[in-house]
This record gives structure tokens, sequence and C-alpha cells, in this order.
């Protein structure tokens, strides 16, 4: 990656309190989902509440977070304004479309049954922290061409 932009701690000073987080469990599906989210079609991610218990960082609205990615290179910073905690079987085709990655609700809760099998916590009666964010900064786009 060409010129890299500021570093954790230049992003921390400038967001005090800013928690870093991924998407997805791997490179491929967090590229895809960061590309969704600087195209404009994400808006909103779910964590299970198994994650969260696991050590992941719980999304607190008002707050700025950095995205990284799979190679710990800062690549957004996201503002939380919404958290809803839902069980899966919940899940409204709103909300799930808000995520982006699915044209309904059943793909949604088919990849996200998936996702969550990978990991080892799925039951359909889980529960989800459901995050509508907006995005701050993109520390990669706005370097060069911009949007």
């Amino acid at each position: 990656m060409k010129g890299m932009g500021a570093t954790l701690d230049e992003l921390r000073a400038r967001y005090p309190g800013a928690q870093t987080y991924r998407f997805g469990d791997g490179p491929a599906l967090s590229d895809a989902l960061l590309a969704l989210v600087r195209s404009g079609k994400k808006r909103a991610t779910c964590s299970s509440v198994a994650e969260l218990m696991a050590g992941e960082v719980p999304p607190v609205v008002g707050r700025c977070d950095i995205v990284l990615d799979f190679d710990d290179v800062p690549q957004l910073v996201t503002r939380t304004l919404e958290l809803v905690r839902l069980r899966f079987c919940d899940m409204t085709g709103e909300m799930a479309l808000m995520e982006g990655e699915d044209e309904t609700l059943a793909g949604w809760r088919d990849g996200h049954e998936r996702y969550y099998r990978r990991l080892g916590v799925f039951d359909p009666e889980m529960w989800l922290t459901w995050e509508r964010f907006e995005v701050v900064e993109d520390l990669v786009q706005n370097r060069g061409e911009g949007h």
C-alpha cells in the first residue's frame, strides 16, 4: 500500500477514546466489507454477544472508532449513530439491508448464519448488537484522488 496514512497513535490522539475493530473474519471478507462501506452501501454492522463476551470492544453511541484491515492498517474512522440489541431471528429487513451485503433479509440470514457457524456461535435465538454508523474519515481514499 502506497504512503501510509496516520499512525494508530496519531489517530487515537485525534479521536480520544477510539477503539479499533475489523470487519469480517479474514482478509478477503474484510476487504469486501471495507469496499461496501466506501461505496456508501454498508451503513451498519452487527456483532454477536458471544464475540463481545470474547473480548471484542462493544460500540458506544457517539464514539468514533478506527477500522483496521487484516494487516492492522487503519482504513476508516466511523462514528456509532445507533445501537439495537436483538436476537438473530428478529433481524428486520430494513436493518439487514443497511448492512449492505445482501439484497434480501433471507440473503442476510443465510450469509450471517454461515459466518456465525464459522465462529462456532450460531443459534437462531442468539443475541446480536446491531450498529448503524457513519464514516467520519476515509484514511485511504482521502489521500490522493478523494471521492
